[in-house]
């Protein structure tokens, strides 16, 4: 068989749970997939091929959105009709905390430091809350609703958001602790959920084109542009950043994230898909 992308992905994701597993078996490494339909959390094994979901968090669960796994195992899920974000140690099925959010959070993620960073798009602000805290120490305003959140190596927070000025999506990037952010200079249609790989590439979706961007640090074209089966507002990257889970309609599509090209996908046990993340997370 040639040595393909695909193949070579296919043996990378395969090596990444330790070879073949059952699917109703959870495997250590794992992808977590919200159902917004179903209010619930699925979670799958990640290096099966189309898995069956080998449990599901439920409790505390409201119509999702984002969700996020932190370097500790904590599972963070944004709950959008219920204007929460609850909490999971160890990934578990019952909450150990739970905020109730001032707006509907649209994305969550934690940084290095454990500061969990929730989106507000109908406030056009985000807010921060220390580790542990159920009440933000700071909110930032931002020009447009803010649609995602990630940080960088250096603990710099960046938003994406649908700006109030010319009706397309911005990046902006924050200073630790900074209340004022600096406009990195390009543009998508309309943007979810933004991630950063090692390399500090920006990963943002165009959910008008279809299409995953990255662009390198500094840069206002991007140097290279996935194809999607359709919105990509929620994506994640394994550990090893070499597998890109990027949701759409009623499906996960899983590409080879150095080549694009589609090597799997996940689909059985979902309604309506949304936020993803790892277990083990990528280290950015």
């Amino acid at each position: 068989m040639p040595d393909g992308p695909a193949n070579r992905a296919q043996a990378a994701i395969e090596h990444a749970s330790g070879g073949f597993v059952r699917p109703d078996v959870c495997a250590k490494a794992q992808i977590f997939v919200a159902d917004y339909l179903r209010s619930d959390v699925e979670v799958y094994s990640q290096g099966v091929s189309n898995p069956t979901p080998c449990r599901k968090i439920k409790t505390g669960v409201s119509n999702p959105e984002g969700i996020y796994i932190d370097a500790k195992g904590t599972l963070y899920v944004g709950n959008y009709t219920g204007s929460t974000v609850t909490e999971y140690p160890h990934a578990g099925k019952v909450p150990a905390i739970t905020i109730t959010t001032s707006a509907p959070p649209y994305d969550v993620f934690v940084g290095v430091d454990r500061t969990l960073y929730v989106a507000e798009p109908t406030m056009d602000q985000v807010a921060e809350y220390p580790l542990g805290a159920t009440t933000p120490s700071l909110t930032l305003a931002i020009n447009g609703g803010a649609y995602g959140m990630a940080t960088d190596n250096q603990n710099n927070l960046y938003v994406s958001y649908l700006s109030n000025s010319d009706g397309v999506s911005h990046v902006e990037e924050f200073a630790p602790g900074a209340t004022t952010g600096n406009d990195l200079g390009f543009t998508v249609s309309f943007a979810g959920e933004l991630k950063l790989d090692k390399h500090n590439d920006i990963i943002i979706g165009d959910r008008n084109n279809d299409v995953i961007d990255i662009f390198p640090p500094g840069a206002t074209t991007p140097s290279r542009t996935i194809p999607t089966a359709g919105r990509p507002v929620y994506f994640c990257l394994n550990r090893t950043e070499t597998m890109l889970y990027v949701s759409g309609p009623y499906q996960v599509q899983i590409f080879d994230y150095q080549s694009g090209t589609q090597v799997g996908s996940i689909a059985s046990g979902l309604g309506d898909p949304s936020g993803t993340a790892a277990r083990l997370p990528a280290p950015y």
